[in-house]
């Protein structure tokens, strides 16, 4: 009989081994690891236990992800009622840097507002002038974009001493779009390619609606 055959038959005829105890007894497997022969029971509770182990380890995943999720939520619930304390544009914008700094652990942060020419705080550097180049970039990511490679002027947005090594762009949109956060990091890995964006969208999302609600506020002059 081809194999096939033995296997269709077996199962079709699943009380083949009841029937004949004596047969499933004698049957004998290599061991998987060192290849000694062992019973069919002894491979079957091998088997079992390579796939609780293979459960037990996604489990462990899922709790490390769960957590991870759960501290990143709780940031941001921090970082949202900071923001909502803030009085002014000022403490808007240095709540959410420092934020951005120690509870998220971004080494260099920095936001660039250009949307409708307004600027409550002439001298913070939010409002300082950005290249149409910057601007074109920004406004045509439709994510954000990660990864090692630095646009147009914005590296000298950083410390001169500051060797970055990958980098984050973020839209921050209104009705079009209005800024960049704009982030940095030593590490090459910190903002990598096949990094998950949906925080950095969210900070975006908050950041927007904090600056722009100061903006918006009555008896702010243009610079």
């Amino acid at each position: 009989m081809r194999d096939a055959e033995v296997v269709d038959f077996l199962k079709t005829n699943p009380q083949f081994f009841e029937a004949h105890p004596d047969v499933l007894n004698g049957l004998v497997l290599a061991h998987p690891q060192d290849g000694r022969a062992i019973s069919l029971v002894e491979r079957q509770l091998l088997s079992l236990r390579e796939k609780n182990g293979a459960l037990e380890s996604k489990l462990r995943e899922l709790l490390i992800f769960g957590t991870h999720n759960d501290v990143l939520a709780d940031k941001l619930h921090r970082l949202t009622l900071a923001l909502l304390r803030a009085d002014d544009l000022e403490i808007t914008l240095a709540v959410l840097i420092e934020s951005l700094k120690s509870d998220f652990a971004i080494p260099q942060a920095v936001v660039r507002w250009w949307d409708g020419g307004v600027s409550a705080a002439p001298a913070n550097e939010a409002f300082f002038n950005v290249s149409d180049g910057m601007r074109d970039y920004v406004s045509g990511l439709r994510a954000p974009y990660v990864g090692p490679l630095r646009a147009h002027e914005s590296g000298e947005w950083l410390p001169t001493a500051f060797n970055a090594q990958s980098f984050a762009y973020v839209p921050l949109r209104t009705d079009v779009c209005a800024g960049v956060l704009f982030l940095a990091s030593e590490d090459s890995q910190r903002f990598s390619a096949d990094m998950a964006t949906d925080v950095l969208t969210r900070l975006a999302e908050l950041s927007t609606v904090a600056i722009e609600r100061h903006i918006d506020a009555p008896n702010l002059q243009l610079a």
